[in-house]
């Protein structure tokens, strides 16, 4: 999350949304943004209800990590998800996803 908030101006480009969920409560999330100073909203997904739509539930955690592009007819049209969070995508790349929607 860190670095896709050092790398905002790259990862949304005008008209772009970047959100992030969680099932953490909305004041753990408002906490979070303050320390880490994120430009985007994090959402409260407590009761899992978007996790499991977008099938990143699951034990031992919780969420599993994951990044999903959703294009303005809310098709995914990229997905990444892993059980934990070592590695991603670097911002460009993500940003490269969303200029092919373009």
């Amino acid at each position: 999350m860190r670095g896709y908030r050092d790398d905002y101006a790259v990862l949304a480009p005008s008209g772009t949304v970047v959100l992030g969920i969680s099932p953490q409560d909305v004041d753990s999330h408002e906490r979070w943004i303050d320390k880490e100073g994120f430009q985007f909203p994090l959402l409260a997904d407590t009761d899992k209800t978007v996790g499991r739509a977008y099938d990143v539930v699951g034990p031992p955690f919780g969420y599993r990590r994951a990044i999903f592009v959703v294009d303005r007819d809310g098709v995914i049209r990229h997905r990444v998800v892993k059980l934990i969070g070592a590695t991603w995508p670097k911002a460009r790349s993500i940003a490269e996803v969303i200029a092919e929607l373009s």
